[in-house]
């Protein structure tokens, strides 16, 4: 269940305390701004989907009821704002680069320190390509597969993140796989 500092300071949050709500914010911000960055691949649009997430949980505090953790009832409200992002944009954000041509938003984490320039930029390009190919995945794969393998969260979490049962968990999370897998392979020119 929920711990009793967070019931505390919903339930104060609730009766119309912001300083108890901006405590559960510095306590979930990172969490959730890190989840929603790995789902969309822009920084600029995590930290508004991010924004929206605490404005709608702000908004709706009175219903959080204590039945689950706090931050699965916060991870619910992030996942329905991306997903009403997603169906809300026709198309994917785009960056222009310096030669005036288009080239895709990607997420900018630091790149492990390497002696030859050369296997930085192979890294950098194997990165972009592993990031391309998982946007590329449906909704339901990509979050599945953040949630599991970058955010290394135990299958009985994500059931309940998901509201879905243990068994779809793994059926998902092997499907993902294994799309993401063909993906990288068409991608990178690979045959079978």
């Amino acid at each position: 269940m929920v711990s009793n500092n967070d019931q505390s300071l919903a339930q104060r949050a609730a009766a119309g305390d912001p300083a108890a709500f901006d405590q559960l914010v510095g306590r979930y911000q990172d969490r959730v701004y890190g989840l929603t960055h790995r789902l969309v691949g822009d920084a600029d649009l995590a930290m508004d989907l991010s924004q929206e997430t605490f404005l709608r949980a702000w908004r709706g505090i009175a219903s959080f009821e204590g039945q689950s953790e706090f931050f699965t009832w916060l991870w619910r409200i992030a996942r329905n704002v991306v997903i009403s992002h997603g169906r809300s944009e026709s198309v994917r954000p785009k960056l222009v680069s310096n030669s005036g041509g288009e080239e895709e938003s990607v997420v900018h984490e630091p790149v492990a320190a390497s002696p030859a320039p050369e296997s930085r930029l192979v890294r950098e390009d194997e990165r972009r390509s592993l990031l391309r190919a998982l946007r590329a995945l449906p909704f339901e794969f990509r979050e599945v597969l953040v949630l599991r393998d970058m955010e290394d969260r135990p299958y009985e979490e994500i059931a309940v993140l998901l509201q879905v049962p243990l068994g779809t968990v793994r059926s998902r999370l092997h499907r993902a796989r294994l799309a993401l897998r063909e993906h990288l392979r068409l991608s990178l020119g690979l045959v079978p």
